[in-house]
């Protein structure tokens, strides 16, 4: 990438604008101030608490319904006006943190956007939203020969009003055909998306906003994966701040894979619900999403110390094996190999890993991993 496109990604003034105080509005009918992680201050323990008992967040479908609390008890009631109270409270702080998504998000684009990209895939996070706004400031000389890949209906609106070129990825299959000889399986050249939570590894939890499968199909397709975040969302390992791996499954099987799940020693999975009357929560390829919550997971180099029988799961094995369930279509754990090292190596083995991270902080300072 050139200098002066870095320069012009990483200081240009805002001419894309968005009106949603929280971007993350845009996908799957979120509101402004309503978040999956729902106050800025939540501990992990509260956190969990929070996702068990009683207790639930409920994320909508896109358009539909809106991201609630549903409560049962006095004290369930109490700790979601808390919560409610503190986000209400506190419009200066989220106006830091989603200019620390944005520094995140200008920073990613000036170091890793090319004008030659012919594909670029966009995720459903709520940070990507200022990926796509920094992309459009470049302008149709740059971006007009490109085409877009979204991971959800919400990432689709998102590209179509900046003005950018939507291609499903059905019709991205087709447009580069199919050649069994073919070793290149990443026809996508880069794809940006948020994360849940990011750990030292670069694993991540996604799903909270219920795309995690598309994410992970576009992922795989793509040569890699820049993940773009608010410091919040780094920790030491997965499942510290987080409280729950997000795993879709069929309607039909939702009850048998809750019980299987709490086999496995997940403490109180349920099943996504949303809006004042807790329908299940549907998914683009209808389906319904668990929320899993597990002990902390370990690091994928502390598989020595793995025993799951003590709640002790590295990323890997605990995707694994919840993906060996019956009636799972997809879990929100993205571990394993990158882009980059699957195209190295040749393998079948999917690629879903970033290769970097790029943390905005409220102090207006963008960490970066990887």
């Amino acid at each position: 990438m050139t200098p002066s496109l870095q320069r012009t990604v990483a200081s240009a003034s805002t001419r894309f604008s968005l009106s949603l105080t929280n971007p993350r509005a845009a996908f799957r009918g979120y509101p402004a101030f309503g978040t999956a992680f729902a106050s800025l201050s939540l501990s992990h323990s509260r956190s969990k608490r929070l996702l068990q008992g009683n207790t639930r967040l409920s994320l909508g479908r896109s358009g539909t319904t809106a991201a609630t609390f549903s409560t049962a008890t006095p004290l369930a009631k109490e700790k979601r006006e808390a919560n409610e109270g503190a986000m209400a409270s506190t419009p200066a702080t989220t106006s830091l943190i989603e200019s620390a998504k944005r520094a995140a998000c200008r920073q990613a684009v000036a170091d890793h956007f090319n004008p030659n990209f012919t594909y670029v895939g966009i995720g459903s996070g709520s940070t990507v939203a200022y990926v796509v706004e920094a992309i459009a400031e470049l302008g149709p000389s740059v971006t007009s020969k490109m085409k877009f890949v979204p991971t959800g209906s919400g990432s689709t609106s998102l590209i179509r009003n900046a003005g950018l070129s939507v291609l499903q990825v059905p019709d991205l299959l087709l447009e580069v055909g199919f050649h069994p000889e073919s070793t290149d399986h990443q026809p996508i050249d880069i794809y940006f998306d948020g994360a849940d939570e990011v750990d030292a590894e670069l694993n991540c939890i996604k799903g909270g906003g219920a795309c995690h499968f598309q994410e992970k199909l576009v992922s795989r397709l793509s040569k890699q994966f820049i993940c773009v975040a608010d410091s919040r969302k780094k920790a030491d390992r997965l499942l510290t701040n987080w409280a729950y791996v997000p795993v879709e499954v069929s309607p039909m099987g939702a009850e048998y894979v809750r019980r299987e799940l709490l086999r496995l020693g997940s403490k109180d999975p349920k099943i996504r619900t949303s809006g004042p009357t807790f329908i299940r929560t549907i998914t683009d390829n209808h389906n319904h999403i668990i929320d899993a919550p597990f002990p902390t997971l370990l690091l994928n180099s502390e598989a020595d110390k793995l025993d799951p029988k003590k709640g002790l799961w590295t990323p890997d094995a605990l995707l694994a094996k919840i993906k060996s369930i019956f009636g799972v279509l997809e879990v929100g754990i993205f571990s394993g190999l990158n882009g980059p090292q699957v195209a190295h190596l040749g393998t079948d083995v999917e690629g879903v890993k970033p290769v970097k991270a790029y943390f905005g902080r409220p102090d207006g300072q963008v960490e970066t991993l990887g």
